[in-house]
């Protein structure tokens, strides 16, 4: 049977998500952490990448993790978590335009699915929840689709690590910035998204498959698995690759001042394109950390 999961989980791969291979072409250099040297750096920084929504019990941390973070003086994710307005600010940008309600746009088959779902895990349907942007609906009904009760995310770990040790937090984007992605991205092909997500049946076994190759720090078969995905070869460009060019000179001036430790999607880190790569062809040396 062809998987359609890897359409339907993009948005969660998105506010969630991203994961990717990493430019290793030897087996022992799979790892999710990476440290940045060299060019003329008097520091080293590290580079992490993250999965945003993870069972409790598959939640992965060791101390080569604890240790970057303990020889960092600041920490960057893709958004500011620590940003007292970020959350007012998501809960604006979550809405769509004049609150409209698009339950009316998804064919009657996936509107009834998607309804009876919301109702079932939330106890509302889309009559409520119909108002909210595809991407937040997306994530809403993953979440309720993980075989556990107890989720975890690394974003939230690191903001209270950087409160702990009382060092400064910074993001690499605005969050109006990561949610505008989403409206360059036809209506219609994100609610069809969510209707597979509801109808495929497979479609948490595949998303199991994914974090069990986080997991495994298997940076290879995450991108292996995430490049069949037909909205990721549609829209790649904005919600990879162009990101990853715009943080290039963020980063490389936060590593020039001091130590940071740097969380990000996965999917951010592999490809000719991606995070790790364009940090070397800067100057950098990057180097797993195993």
């Amino acid at each position: 049977m062809k998987s359609n999961v890897k359409k339907s989980l993009l948005p969660l791969l998105f506010i969630i998500l991203f994961l990717s291979q990493s430019f290793a072409k030897e087996r022992e250099e799979k790892s999710l952490l990476w440290k940045i040297s060299g060019n003329g750096l008097e520091q080293e920084s590290y580079l992490f990448g993250t999965i945003h929504l993870i069972c409790q019990d598959q939640f992965k941390m060791d101390d080569r993790i604890l240790n970057a973070l303990n020889e960092s003086k600041k920490i960057a994710l893709e958004i500011d978590m620590s940003d007292q307005n970020m959350m007012m600010e998501m809960q604006r940008l979550s809405v769509n335009e004049d609150f409209k309600n698009i339950k009316d746009e998804f064919g009657p088959e996936q509107a009834q699915k998607v309804e009876e779902f919301l109702v079932d895990k939330y106890g509302v349907g889309l009559d409520q929840l119909g108002i909210l942007k595809p991407f937040v609906l997306s994530t809403m009904i993953l979440t309720k689709m993980m075989p556990c009760e107890e989720i975890s995310g690394y974003e939230m770990f690191f903001m209270q690590k950087a409160q702990e040790a009382k060092i400064p937090m910074v993001g690499l984007e605005s969050i109006a910035y990561q949610v505008g992605i989403f409206d360059q991205i036809p209506l219609k092909t994100q609610l069809n998204d969510i209707g597979e997500l509801v109808t495929n049946k497979e479609s948490i076994i595949e998303f199991e498959s994914l974090v069990d190759a986080y997991l495994k720090e298997d940076l290879d078969l995450l991108y292996e698995l995430i490049t069949k995905n037909e909205m990721f070869q549609n829209y790649g460009d904005i919600l990879l690759i162009e990101r990853n060019r715009n943080w290039i000179p963020i980063i490389e001036n936060l590593i020039k001042e001091e130590s940071t430790f740097i969380a990000v999607g996965s999917g951010h880190l592999g490809s000719e394109t991606g995070v790790i790569q364009l940090l070397r062809d800067a100057g950098y040396e990057v180097a797993p950390i195993n």
